[in-house]
């Protein structure tokens, strides 16, 4: 095989490759929005009860915010590419089920979450799902949003749920307990210090893996009317990123 035939195969497999993983991204970029970083002016609000930092407590703080805004910084490894996959862009999360990430680079695209509906689109058109009717992608997303509500109970009842702290340093670790999660998502590690999330690592069940890493957050953001607009149109497609 000739190398202009070696380096074209390759290029269809990244393609292929990032293709396949946009779905998962869906439950991925949920679960990034728990990054809830105090801000300049906000640490009262923001606080989590003195004493030893308890799951319960931490779950608290993040069912509490009013809408978050947050830069990542992600490296999908997929084990048909030598390389990984690196995305940057930004995630925003209103809630209880509104959320969008919008990817600048490599390339740009976006993916909306706006309650029954899944909307992506990048650079070869835009897709639409009915979570209604689709079992595993609604699936996906109500065992993220759990986390969201802050129901502990819920989320021991989806997960086996490690967690352990140092100090205001914490680690929480995810295993789902059943299909069809489980099919997909081997294991989820959280790492954070007090109310912020610092870092992501999910495990496939098939191997692959991802690390997101946050900065630049903000949170208990309310978004204006117009922001709102752009971020969640109406209609059948995502926004244009």
């Amino acid at each position: 095989m000739s190398m202009s035939a070696r380096q074209a195969r390759f290029a269809r497999s990244r393609v292929r490759a990032a293709r396949a993983a946009r779905w998962s991204a869906a439950g991925l970029a949920l679960l990034g929005l728990l990054a809830a970083a105090p801000r300049a002016g906000a640490a009262e609000t923001l606080a989590i009860p003195s004493g030893p930092l308890t799951l319960e407590a931490l779950m608290q703080r993040m069912s509490a915010t009013t809408g978050v805004r947050a830069a990542f910084h992600e490296e999908k490894r997929l084990a048909l590419l030598e390389a990984p996959l690196v995305s940057e862009g930004m995630l925003y999360f209103i809630p209880p089920d509104r959320m969008a990430r919008i990817t600048t680079r490599p390339g740009a695209s976006t993916l909306v979450i706006d309650g029954g509906r899944l909307s992506y689109r990048d650079e070869t058109g835009a897709s639409d799902v009915d979570l209604a009717g689709n079992r595993a992608a609604r699936t996906l997303v109500e065992n993220f949003v759990v986390l969201f509500a802050g129901d502990l109970a819920a989320l021991r009842e989806r997960y086996d749920v490690g967690f352990e702290a140092d100090g205001t340093r914490w680690r929480m670790q995810l295993a789902p307990r059943a299909a069809p999660l489980a099919t997909f998502i081997a294991s989820v590690e959280l790492r954070g210090n007090g109310p912020a999330l610092e870092r992501m690592s999910v495990r496939e069940a098939d191997g692959d893996s991802t690390v997101t890493r946050f900065e630049r957050v903000e949170t208990d953001t309310r978004f204006t009317p117009d922001e709102l607009a752009r971020l969640f149109p109406p209609g059948p497609s995502a926004p244009r990123p």
